[in-house]
């Protein structure tokens, strides 16, 4: 097919789809595929930039298992390919559950203003302390660039390399942002309850204490509390701008939860249009005897991916 291609092909017409591929490749820096996979060869920069002190601890304390308590962590390198595919310099991205900054400083490094929301104070405090040792570290010719111009207990704002830093701690239900107002949403929602994130605040959509009608919110009204993150979302996202979503199906307690369908019925209900779905291959790694004794138990396959659900907002 190829070869038939390219001999059918005008040869102005076959030079000027060539030009074109690497103009996107160079912008892009990879070919924009429904399976994306994690390559060792790319900026190092990204490692350093979303280091995470906490998740790293969390592991070690946790024997690398997030159901005790490991904290999960995103791939600088997915955050990066979604951020410059979906957005250009001077964009405003929003993260409206942190997970501790990887996607927005990865936007911020990447020349995107930043907005970021989360409910975990714990979270927040760390987050607050990483973005000012970015800023301390820093060496600006301006050094109005990377002043600080707002501080309190739940908010801190800044002015770093002249682009916007804005983190608040809160309930993400409810965003003090205004409509239309924000350039491209990335997130990765919580796991239900089968994760720990930080503090257990009792409006934390999996795990809060008054977030349901029982003590512990069931998978149900988990859903119920992600679709009112996800409705503020739709509000304040600018219209026919993206909303991108990263996650997993999940099982517990011999249930297997088909999440990443659950989040889209929710997303569709409130108005989004369901724009693109990728696989993320989390790449090869080696299973743990004990590990493979309870796949073989269970008759499951280990999970080796993540789903990238885009929404578009109608225009």
């Amino acid at each position: 097919m190829k070869d038939n291609y390219e001999t059918a092909t005008p040869p102005e017409k076959l030079a000027e789809s060539r030009s074109e591929r690497e103009r996107l490749l160079q912008k892009w820096g990879f070919e924009p595929l429904s399976l994306m996979w994690i390559t060792k060869i790319h900026d190092k920069n990204l490692d350093v930039i979303v280091e995470d002190t906490l998740a790293q601890g969390s592991y070690e304390k946790s024997n690398y298992n997030v159901r005790d308590g490991a904290l999960p962590q995103s791939s600088p390198i997915v955050a990066e390919r979604l951020i410059k595919f979906y957005t250009e310099p001077g964009d405003t991205v929003l993260n409206p559950m942190c997970e501790r900054l990887p996607h927005l400083l990865i936007a911020h490094y990447l020349h995107r203003n930043v907005i970021g929301q989360d409910i975990c104070k714990e979270f927040y405090l760390h987050d607050v302390e990483k973005v000012k040792k970015r800023i301390k570290n820093a060496q600006f010719m301006d050094s109005e660039n990377n002043k600080i111009t707002f501080e309190d207990d739940n908010h801190f704002f800044s002015i770093y390399n002249g682009l916007r830093f804005d983190l608040t701690c809160g309930d993400s239900r409810h965003l003090d942002l205004p409509n239309n107002s924000i350039d491209f949403i990335i997130t990765s929602p919580p796991y239900y309850n089968i994760g720990i994130y930080g503090d257990i605040e009792p409006e934390q959509i999996g795990r809060g204490t008054i977030t349901g009608k029982g003590d512990v919110p069931t998978y149900e009204e988990f859903l119920d509390g992600l679709q009112e993150i996800y409705a503020e979302c739709l509000r304040v996202l600018k219209p026919g701008h993206f909303f991108c979503s990263i996650l997993n199906d999940f099982r517990l307690k011999g249930r297997f939860y088909l999440f990443h369908i659950d989040s889209i019925h929710k997303a569709e209900q409130l108005g989004f249009i369901p724009h693109d779905l990728i696989i993320y291959n989390l790449g090869l790694h080696p299973i743990h005897a004990i590990f493979l004794s309870e796949l073989n138990e269970n008759k499951t396959f280990a999970k080796m991916h993540e789903y990238i659900e885009i929404f578009r907002k109608p225009n």
